[in-house]
């Protein structure tokens, strides 16, 4: 199947919503996606079963919790339009009633619920991408990598990530970013020299016009940026090079092992709200809290106590 029904009313749908910038571009990659899964199943029109499937396996290729809750969101609202629109937009019977709505949308569990680096795992995954370099793609992975873990920029700030974002300001090398929607104009992430030499390792083999920071490099890419199922499919294969498959991190956690990285190494709370880019502390307070508790001491503590007043209570 090379076309599907849903495409041409995934435009409609869009066009007629009262959507933002960014969320017109997110609801637009959820919905193609699933039109695509549904293509590449041979499904006219979906079942409820079909959504299922999809999410599930949505699931299985290692997508985060706020992802598969997005992708629940657009497809809810897309199929409820449908329902609502059949008549109007004179489109089969099958639309008229909403497959999705005996599908409930899952609870995002707050605080770090994703696994997080050591040092000595970060400091691996680091050296291993820089040592492995031999094709352009090496050099590439590795300078996310590194950007990543010693920035806390989210995967769609490195995916949408120009050449001019790059700027130096007081001597400082800065890379501005954009991609959540909400931040401001000035948002910016300092690059330390050791991103630098790799950025630039990988800049001096590009040969191209792309104004786009990172690249895809397969011949077989028809889009400027990196999209997020290329950006997952390059994690886990740097993870599995890397040995490190079964932390079962994903690029998100990158930003966890970022602000966590901080805290353990002494940086305040307020530096490290500023260094993530929160706008309330609250959100740095998530990573405090994981810190405390990775120091506190008290199941040794109290096994210690038990087996001492155990010997003490012997003795008598």
């Amino acid at each position: 199947m090379n076309y599907h029904p849903l495409e041409i009313l995934i435009i409609e749908y869009l066009a007629e919503k009262d959507i933002t910038r960014g969320t017109f571009e997110l609801y637009n990659t959820i919905l193609f996606q699933f039109a695509n899964y549904l293509k590449e199943h041979e499904i006219l029109y979906a079942k409820t079963s079909d959504v299922l499937n999809y999410l599930e396996w949505k699931r299985s290729q290692g997508y985060s919790g706020s992802w598969i809750y997005n992708q629940i969101s657009a497809v809810k609202g897309f199929y409820q339009y449908l329902s609502l629109n059949q008549n109007r937009l004179n489109m089969p019977l099958e639309y008229a009633d909403d497959i999705t709505e005996a599908i409930k949308n899952i609870r995002i569990k707050s605080g770090v619920s994703k696994p997080i680096l050591t040092i000595d795992q970060a400091k691996h995954l680091i050296l291993c991408t820089k040592n492995i370099r031999k094709y352009i793609w090496h050099y590439r992975d590795h300078a996310m990598i590194f950007l990543m873990i010693t920035t806390g920029i989210r995967s769609v700030e490195i995916r949408r990530a120009k050449k001019k974002d790059l700027r130096v300001v007081n001597k400082q090398l800065t890379l501005y970013v954009q991609g959540k929607g909400r931040q401001s104009a000035d948002e910016f992430v300092k690059i330390t020299e050791g991103v630098k030499e790799a950025i630039n390792d990988y800049l001096s083999k590009r040969k191209d016009n792309n104004p786009y920071l990172f690249i895809s490099h397969s011949m077989h890419s028809n889009i400027p940026y990196l999209s997020r199922t290329f950006f997952i499919g390059m994690f886990k294969r740097v993870l599995k090079v890397s040995n490190l498959e079964e932390t079962k991190i994903t690029p998100h956690s990158l930003r966890h092992t970022a602000a966590t990285l901080n805290l353990l190494r002494g940086g305040t709370l307020e530096a490290t709200r500023q260094f993530m880019r929160h706008t309330s502390l609250s959100s740095t307070l998530i990573y405090a809290h994981h810190v405390n508790r990775m120091k506190d001491d008290s199941e040794n503590q109290i096994e210690s106590y038990i087996l001492k007043e155990d010997t003490y209570s012997d003795e008598k």
